[in-house]
């Protein structure tokens, strides 16, 4: 990637060209962007915690208490003592976390 620093050094000369290769390359980030927020399921698609506990080879019990710990879980509604009632696993979040590959066993 390109520094402050870099175009800085960047001849005046050379600034038209510069800035051509840098909308480009922006245009090109924003459709990979635009790509992969429409991909089918990325983050429509869920699982429950039966499906997640089996994929991080662990606990229903420990999915359920560290899926907001984790990243992985989204509360879609609480009870009266603020205790999460209905919980969906979003599969492009489960997925990043496994990819991650990282979990707290505690």
């Amino acid at each position: 990637m390109i520094d402050l620093e870099d175009i800085d050094a960047v001849p005046v000369a050379d600034l038209p060209a510069t800035i051509a290769r840098l909308a480009a390359l922006q245009a090109r980030a924003a459709m990979r962007l635009e790509q992969a927020h429409h991909e089918p399921g990325a983050d429509c698609e869920c699982y429950d915690a039966d499906a997640v506990a089996a994929l991080l080879k662990c606990s229903v019990d420990l999915v359920r208490a560290k899926g907001e710990t984790w990243g992985i879980a989204r509360v879609l509604a609480r009870d009266k003592a603020g205790r999460a009632s209905r919980v969906t696993y979003p599969r492009a979040l489960v997925h990043a976390y496994l990819v991650a590959g990282t979990r707290e066993n505690d």
